[in-house]
């Protein structure tokens, strides 16, 4: 989906308390961002305007959440969504992180440790041209990077 630039997005997310700005630097280590860390880890890919992740995230408190975008205006939206979310459920969003990478190279962030229980990718780009394939988030490639982050037992859904 293209989104215009919007020039408060990146201000707006290196302020906000569930934004990671740097997640190489956390590599291995996702889980101890969080306030209850033996939370089970759940992971969105491409979780675009953050609707499904708010919504899920405030319904789910036993459950932390990370999701992941490439672009600053979609999480800029997406942190605008969580937000309301928590603050109409009188909360605080303690179990969930935003972060913008590629996710092509997802590996450089995710590993073993992390224990992912589970993915989502909900209505991601199709790369509909047959020389683009390579690029969908459910190509088989990208399909064996994802298995080698996702907690023992979880890897034989794929």
């Amino acid at each position: 989906m293209r989104i215009r630039y919007k020039k408060w997005a990146r201000p707006e997310l290196e302020a906000s308390q569930f934004y990671i700005d740097e997640p190489e630097k956390i590599k291995g280590k996702w889980k101890k961002q969080f306030e209850k860390s033996n939370q089970p880890l759940h992971l969105e890919l491409g979780c675009g305007k953050g609707q499904f992740m708010a919504k899920l995230a405030v319904e789910n408190q036993n459950t932390n959440y990370l999701a992941i975008d490439l672009v600053d205006a979609m999480l800029g939206l997406a942190k605008r969504n969580i937000e309301q979310a928590y603050q109409e459920a009188n909360l605080e969003p303690k179990n969930v992180f935003i972060t913008r990478f590629d996710i092509e190279r997802i590996l450089l962030i995710l590993d073993k440790q992390d224990e992912i229980e589970r993915i989502y990718i909900n209505f991601c780009n199709p790369w509909p041209r047959g020389k683009h394939r390579k690029k969908r988030l459910t190509h088989s490639i990208q399909l064996e990077k994802y298995k080698q982050f996702l907690k023992e037992g979880r890897r034989d859904l794929f």
